[in-house]
């Protein structure tokens, strides 16, 4: 009997054991195949929003199992644009902080405080790998809830002249990507700063004039100049069109403006008599009219001109005249420079001169052509993967969307309901 008790506390050790190691054996490949999860941070205008969102879906087609959230706040553009495109938003307070001191002190820091105590919660809920920051002021609390947690903090800056709140979170975040050779020297020394271009979505890319044309139902042959003053809108180019519209030798012209949320009622009021002449607060499916345009006016925003590169469109560009350093008459520059596109000063850009340039411009399709194809020369469609790669070195050892696809798809099995739990429920896209 003593000994038969021995085999039996033996053999229930040695199974114990077993079970021991398989649990053990299990955890580990459990924790090497989680679907990497990222947090985005960004808000404010469409510059800091585009970029972001060119930024999932790279993410995310490598590896359709990743899980992707977005952070912002309530009263911006993101609050509309994230959710269109399909992905989770969570708003928090955040607000910009005056240059100088003001009123204005008060609530921002109050508002910061709020922000980061949101933050904290929903980086506790949602445990991201890595929280990307685009830029924006949501940027702040979100990005300072990541270091207190010890999550890395990737930034991506799309201007050759960084903004504020890229410039301070630098100094905590393990990696930042620029846009242009000469923006590195605006961080501290000693930080990993890579360039990569600024991505744009896929769909800047593969979108033709034709399709476009077709889907918008806009006639191959009509003209169609397109107007756009940035999400806020630009007074300055809304007056010129207004002008354009009136103007008898361009009432065969289609014009279509994006005159920004601030100005879209008295803009609407105004191009009532004007039937050439159609007007929207913003354009969510922008690659599609970009396409479609002969022509396009706009600010020189770095992102507008990374679409304007990818879609390969002659342009007009009207740099913003108060932009920190002035970085958007520089990027209007590389493209003037290159024919690309004309270049016009805020100050000089009147009813007056648009009329005179389209005059030139919309009859001479041989110029048009070439405008574009040079601008077609400085896009950089690689942007969005090389940003991907860098974010990828930060998350954790098994998780990378860089493995094989035979991985990716064993990766994707191996989180089994997990993964089709976040699709479902709109965790993950």
């Amino acid at each position: 009997m003593p000994v038969e008790k021995n085999d039996k506390k033996l053999q229930n050790a040695i199974k114990a054991t077993f079970v021991t190691n398989a649990t053990n054996a299990a955890n580990t490949t459990n924790a090497a195949a989680r679907a990497p999860r990222f947090l985005i941070a960004a808000g404010g205008t469409s510059g800091h929003i585009n970029p972001a969102l060119s930024i999932a879906e790279e993410l995310c087609r490598r590896r359709p199992d990743s899980v992707v959230e977005f952070v912002g706040t309530a009263r911006g553009l993101e609050a509309t644009l994230v959710p269109a495109a399909g992905y989770p938003f969570n708003a928090v307070a955040a607000r910009g902080f005056p240059r100088k001191p003001s009123k204005e002190l008060l609530p921002a820091i109050r508002d910061y405080l709020k922000g980061r105590r949101q933050s904290r919660e929903l980086i506790r809920r949602f445990q991201p790998d890595v929280v990307i920051g685009t830029g924006g002021y949501v940027c702040g609390p979100a990005a300072a809830a990541a270091v207190g947690a010890g999550i890395p903090v990737a930034l991506h800056e799309q201007n050759a002249f960084p903004g504020r709140a890229n410039r301070f979170l630098a100094r905590k975040s393990q990696l930042i990507m620029v846009s242009f050779p000469d923006t590195e020297r605006y961080f501290p020394a000693g930080k990993r700063v890579v360039l990569t271009g600024n991505p744009v979505r896929a769909a800047f890319f593969a979108t033709t004039r034709e399709s476009a044309r077709q889907k918008l139902h806009i006639a191959a042959e009509e003209k169609l100049l397109l107007v756009l003053g940035g999400s806020l809108g630009a007074r300055t180019l809304n007056e010129a069109t207004l002008a354009a519209a009136a103007a008898p030798v361009l009432q065969s012209t289609r014009i279509i403006l994006a005159c920004g949320k601030l100005h879209v009622e008295s803009i609407t009021a105004a191009a009532a008599g004007y039937p050439n002449l159609s007007v929207f607060s913003y354009i969510e499916n922008m690659h599609d009219y970009m396409a479609a345009a002969d022509l396009i006016v706009c600010r020189a925003g770095a992102i507008t001109c990374a679409e304007v590169a990818a879609l390969g469109r002659p342009s007009i560009m009207v740099p913003y005249p108060y932009a920190a350093g002035d970085h958007q008459t520089a990027n209007a520059r590389s493209f003037a420079d290159r024919g690309a596109s004309l270049l016009c000063p805020d100050s000089e850009f009147t009813g007056a001169w648009l009329i005179a340039r389209l005059q030139e411009l919309l009859p001479d399709q041989e110029r048009l052509t070439r405008m574009g194809a040079a601008a077609a020369g400085l896009a950089k469609p690689d942007a969005a993967s090389d940003i991907a790669d860098e974010i990828e070195t930060l998350l954790p050892p098994g998780s990378s969307s860089r493995n094989s696809e035979t991985s990716s798809t064993s990766e994707a099995n191996a989180t089994g309901n997990a993964s089709e739990t976040s699709k479902t429920t709109g965790a993950g896209r």
